[in-house]
């Protein structure tokens, strides 16, 4: 009788664990659908306006710039998607990489310009006391938190409104670490 129970909470540990894995994949690809829908909406904006404007050469460039920027994002979050192996084991590598905070921002602009333009909203970006903009992150995960929460604020900003994003960096007493505060208002 004693094995049998031990057999049945195993049974029940076994079956809460297939339910937590269950539901962590199903939150995965619910944020992953979110993730890729920016990158794609821009990716169809920006090509819509290349078609229209077909005859201006530096304009359709312009636009065909901001096609390649979200088409690499886009890139990144499906090989993260087909990379299952990675959450299953709960390991998830950073890959860490000089960076250029303006240009990072610069790019996140791209990417959303055409839901921020659908709206009719106003986006704004400002830094303040950055003394350090080269920055080593994995680029591809703060993109995915900042967009997350930008294609949130779009979504939530009533037609005409403002969005802003303010990077601020912080004094960090730490040598060689930087502490970097991003803020969507």
């Amino acid at each position: 009788y004693r094995k049998e129970m031990e057999q049945q909470v195993a049974l029940e540990r076994a079956l809460e664990m297939a339910k937590s894995a269950s539901k962590a994949k199903t939150m995965f690809l619910n944020n992953m659908s979110h993730d890729i829908r920016t990158p794609m909406n821009a990716i169809i904006g920006y090509t819509e306006l290349a078609t229209m404007h077909i005859g201006n050469k530096d304009l359709v460039k312009n636009f065909l710039g901001k096609i390649e920027l979200s088409s690499n994002h886009l890139l990144s979050l499906i090989n993260d998607v087909l990379d299952m192996s990675r959450i299953e084991s709960g390991k998830l590598n950073l890959n860490e990489k000089s960076e250029h905070i303006p240009e990072i921002i610069h790019t996140l602009k791209d990417i959303v310009q055409a839901d921020i333009n659908a709206k009719n909203l106003q986006f704004y970006a400002n830094s303040i006391g950055i003394h350090n903009e080269y920055v080593v992150c994995d680029r591809l995960r703060l993109n995915q938190v900042l967009l997350n929460v930008i294609s949130n604020a779009i979504k939530y900003t009533p037609t005409g409104g403002s969005i802003w994003l303010t990077v601020e960096q912080k004094v960090c007493e730490e040598s060689g670490v930087g502490a970097y505060e991003f803020r969507i208002r």
